[in-house]
């Protein structure tokens, strides 16, 4: 099983599994296997650098549903996160035990799926 991402549009549920975009040919959604979930977007080392949303992963509930749903307006913010992950992927990597390319081909998904949200004003969800 692995995290994947998709792009969903607003619409009267608030749960954004009812309404994903069809995802263009040749997109890469992968976002890491589930052991990423804790490993590595919930880890210390993510949450020190000050990651509030992929950390939001490892934190499972009934009303997430084990997933992390970023709505339009919080899109910016995420973004940031996956810049700050990038910037300093190598400490990441060191402390988490996983490949930096392979971090960085994850964080380029999430930041893919982010820009075709924005185009059309949605919101986007790792599940």
């Amino acid at each position: 099983m692995s995290l994947d991402i998709s792009v969903w549009i607003p619409d009267d549920d608030a749960y954004a599994g009812r309404n994903v975009v069809v995802d263009p040919p040749g997109t890469s959604t992968e976002v890491g296997a589930e052991s990423f979930r804790h490993e590595l977007w919930g880890s210390a080392a993510a949450r020190r650098l000050g990651a509030t949303f992929l950390p939001q992963l490892a934190d499972i509930t009934v009303e997430n549903r084990g997933n992390l749903q970023v709505p339009p307006g919080r899109l910016d913010a995420f973004e940031q996160e996956c810049v700050l992950l990038a910037e300093h992927v190598e400490l990441l990597a060191a402390a988490t035990g996983y490949d930096a390319d392979r971090i960085l081909r994850h964080l380029a998904n999430v930041r893919h799926a982010v820009e075709r949200a924005k185009a059309v004003n949605g919101g986007v969800i790792i599940w």
